[in-house]
């Protein structure tokens, strides 16, 4: 009788059910570590047109998807879903909806694991189980589909692990290529204000999360931001200074290689910077997900060719150890391993003028307790790196200065004195990275997370008359 029923159904004309609306743009959301189930949040329902005699054009191609439903008859529409996990790995899903039940797969671009899909789909949304193909179950993916698009919360069985899906329809008959880096940029503005120069920098990363700093030259002084960027443009800041405090709030819309209008309130005052892009690149990006382990590397471009080639050597050596590291875990494809092995990396910019670019990537994984990273100080007039050679005269110690300065210097940090874990951390692991900023030279710690990044500034009229005379960052001793 199926075979039967699968013969008129592949017979029948060849049209689309579903009329879906227009596309809507993508609506970042956090990154989740580890989230509790979400409560199914009320969506327009995603109905299929009345008729259920004419079978998609999906519905020949792919058997799979009849193979899920007792009868296939009954099937309404096959939609296919094109997105990515937590902003990073790409995956495809193909979907089909009876009326009620929805079902179907979703695999992963690099590896091309499969997982299949099943559950329910109305007004109120859709709640999938995910197994694996020996049937086990993995996960749960709870969220919306409205205007082409799907919006979810994926948790493992026991709400240790959480991702967030974002994916988008994919007409019949055509595709859509994506990439990790696809919305990840760098961007520089300058502005003036009170008759001074002004900068901005911001990097956009993943699920639209915004960091960067503004330079403000008639505040004397460098504000670190924190924020995220909507589907629409707008977004809003915090305006940090130098111990954390918040200092302003900074809002305005954005659109990625274009000029922009900043509004600042803080403390009673109001500030309009009209800023002028200066210089905008997509970040570099690698991912890979497989059924236990993930991987996802943003790093910066920049305006030196040979400082992104160091930067891509970097990286790489990164994604090589963490391909090592998950060969020889052997890590076993079990429910109880969905994706329990994961590994991120991602950039700061610390400083960006016509001359200068510094930062750090971190590198972050499951499996050490300490992260790890590099900082990173170019002259991209040059295209070089800039080493200790080039900023200090010959036989000056800067190690031994910097560590001397960190010993005198951390005790005066807010949590030092209160919190013993802290203490211990950073009297042990110290300040080994640094990078060039305006006011002076920033030594670094470590990513910690609990802590975060823990930095300290050495002025440079501490160290003014070490430096050489030559030296690369003339334009910040003025």
């Amino acid at each position: 009788m199926q075979k039967i029923l699968l013969l008129l159904l592949i017979s029948l004309p060849l049209t689309l059910f579903a009329q879906s609306p227009t596309k809507k743009s993508q609506s970042p959301a956090p990154k989740p570590s580890s989230t509790a189930p979400a409560n199914r949040p009320s969506a327009t329902p995603a109905q299929p047109n009345s008729n259920p005699a004419t079978p998609s054009l999906a519905f020949k191609k792919d058997s799979i998807i009849l193979k899920m439903f007792e009868n296939p008859s009954d099937i309404k529409w096959v939609k296919t879903f094109k997105g990515r996990l937590d902003d990073a790995a790409v995956v495809d899903l193909v979907l089909g909806f009876d009326g009620r039940n929805c079902r179907g797969y979703l695999t992963y671009g690099q590896s091309r694991i499969r997982f299949n899909l099943s559950g329910i789909l109305d007004s109120a949304g859709f709640a999938l189980e995910e197994r694996d193909l020996a049937r086990g179950l993995t996960g749960r993916f709870i969220g919306t589909y409205q205007n082409r698009r799907l919006v979810a919360d994926w948790n493992n069985m026991d709400n240790s692990i959480g991702s967030r899906l974002e994916a988008e329809e994919v007409a019949p008959g055509q595709s859509m290529t994506m990439q990790c880096s696809d919305n990840k940029w760098s961007s520089r503005y300058i502005t003036r204000f009170n008759g001074a120069r002004c900068d901005m920098v911001l990097v956009r990363t993943h699920n639209g999360g915004l960091d960067g700093f503004l330079w403000v030259e008639a505040d004397g002084r460098t504000y670190r931001l924190k924020g995220e960027l909507k589907a629409n443009g707008d977004y809003e800041m915090e305006v940090l200074t130098a111990a954390d405090r918040l200092a302003a709030l900074l809002s305005g819309q954005i659109k990625p290689g274009q000029n922009t209008v900043c509004n600042w309130v803080g403390s009673g005052e109001q500030r309009k910077f009209n800023f002028i892009l200066k210089d905008h690149f997509l970040l570099g990006c690698y991912e890979y997900a497989d059924y236990a382990t993930s991987y996802d590397v943003l790093y910066p471009r920049t305006p030196c060719a040979h400082c992104n080639t160091q930067l891509d050597e970097q990286i790489n050596q990164w994604v090589t150890r963490c391909r090592t590291a998950y060969s020889e875990k052997k890590t076993p494809y079990t429910p109880a391993n969905r994706g329990s092995q994961r590994a991120s990396a991602w950039p700061e910019i610390a400083c960006w003028t016509d001359n200068i670019f510094s930062g750090y990537v971190t590198f972050s994984d499951t499996w050490t307790a300490q992260a790890a990273g590099i900082s990173f100080n170019y002259n991209v007039k040059t295209n070089k790196e800039i080493t200790f050679d080039d900023l200090f005269n010959k036989g000056f110690d800067a190690k031994k200065y910097m560590n001397d300065w960190a010993r005198r210097e951390m005790p005066k940090l807010a949590d030092f004195a209160q919190d013993a874990q802290y203490r211990e951390w950073l009297s042990k692991e110290g300040f080994p990275l640094y990078a060039l900023r305006r006011e002076g030279l920033e030594i670094s710690s470590l990513f910690h997370p609990q802590y975060g990044r823990q930095t300290l500034l050495i002025p440079y009229s501490e160290i003014k008359t070490y430096l050489r005379r030559d030296n690369p960052i003339g334009e910040f001793l003025k």
